[in-house]
């Protein structure tokens, strides 16, 4: 196999032509509602953004169909030519694949797609040659003849079930229910970038801690303290939160919140909103499944983890089979699949 270098990390430095701002401003602003208690501490899916740039994936495809040559040569810096024994994968291809790889930058994201589709063109090549399907099967519907080539290539050792109990005992945490939580707190908030003001919070929320375990009246003080310097809606109701489960908070709070037994935390909680004061009112622990309840999930995760190895393999054998050019392939179970 010839194989010359497309690493996504030598275009880091890359500046487009194009700009782009990441920059995006959330309002919290205290409404009073009960459904409002835990908007300052939001859901992972509040906290997702858009991960295809329209804008870039517009620009390339544009400057694909122009005849400009100044212009395609420019695109070549973020669309790289790429050719499997000869045959170049067509640009505006990998410009349209993009919004299936969200990545971490366009580098990546390029990457990702164009590997997608060297893969596919690989794919292509052993429908074709192989004799119970050729060019009318492909023809005809091209997603059932690559199934039908994986299923007659693809052979994956199913586990049995000494090694479905072996998973269970080496990973028995795992299987655990998640605790579930009644919790107050006080949020003394701060902008993330203010690293004066933070350290002048993280400095009160220790005074108020000791504030509140010194008190006689501990619950007391802590809805006091809670309406006055809370900058949480639940100061309204003495920072109380409600009941909460795991994946309803943002992970750096999450984190710390799910290890505290029941109690005022000695510490802080410090998040991306300032310093939280938290007190446990109630903690229910996680209970313990039993292999007989989990060994269906074990058997289908390591069932899919077999079959995916295996036909990383298969990939790997059509790859090295090939001639490519343009692009160092990645076989790996992270990212030969879409979505």
């Amino acid at each position: 196999m010839t194989v010359s270098t497309y690493n996504p990390a030598d275009h880091a430095n890359h500046q487009h032509a194009h700009g782009h701002s990441d920059n995006h401003s959330h309002s919290h602003a205290p409404t009073g509602r009960g459904d409002d208690i835990l908007r300052v501490m939001p859901t992972l899916n509040d906290l997702q953004k858009p991960h295809s740039d329209q804008e870039f994936i517009e620009k390339a495809m544009a400057e694909e169909r122009s005849n400009h040559k100044n212009l395609i040569a420019s695109s070549r810096d973020e669309l790289p030519s790429v050719t499997v024994n000869g045959v170049m994968i067509d640009r505006t291809a990998i410009a349209q694949e993009l919004q299936y790889h969200p990545a971490p930058n366009k580098e990546d994201a390029v990457f990702l797609a164009t590997q997608a589709l060297v893969v596919r063109e690989l794919l292509r090549l052993a429908v074709l040659d192989e004799p119970s399907l050729g060019e009318t099967a492909w023809l005809d519907d091209e997603e059932k003849a690559i199934s039908d080539l994986i299923e007659k290539n693809v052979q994956a050792t199913m586990p049995d079930m000494a090694t479905c109990e072996r998973y269970y005992k080496q990973n028995i945490t795992d299987f655990k229910t998640d605790p579930i939580m009644n919790v107050r707190h006080i949020l003394l908030a701060c902008p993330p970038e203010d690293g004066d003001e933070r350290l002048k919070l993280k400095k009160t929320a220790y005074e108020f801690i000791d504030q509140i375990k010194n008190n006689a009246n501990p619950d007391a003080e802590f809805i006091q303290l809670a309406r006055q310097h809370s900058a949480c809606p639940s100061k309204e109701q003495g920072g109380e939160l409600g009941i909460i489960n795991k994946g309803q908070t943002v992970p750096e709070f999450e984190g710390t919140l799910f290890k505290l037994d029941a109690g005022l935390a000695p510490s802080p909680i410090e998040s991306r909103y300032g310093f939280h004061i938290v007190d446990v009112l109630t903690k229910e622990p996680g209970i313990q499944m039993t292999y007989e309840q989990v060994s269906p999930a074990i058997h289908n995760k390591l069932s899919q983890q077999a079959f995916h190895q295996s036909l990383c393999d298969y990939l790997f054998t059509l790859a090295n089979d090939a001639d490519i050019e343009g692009i160092e392939m990645t076989l790996e179970q992270e990212n030969i699949f879409r979505g």
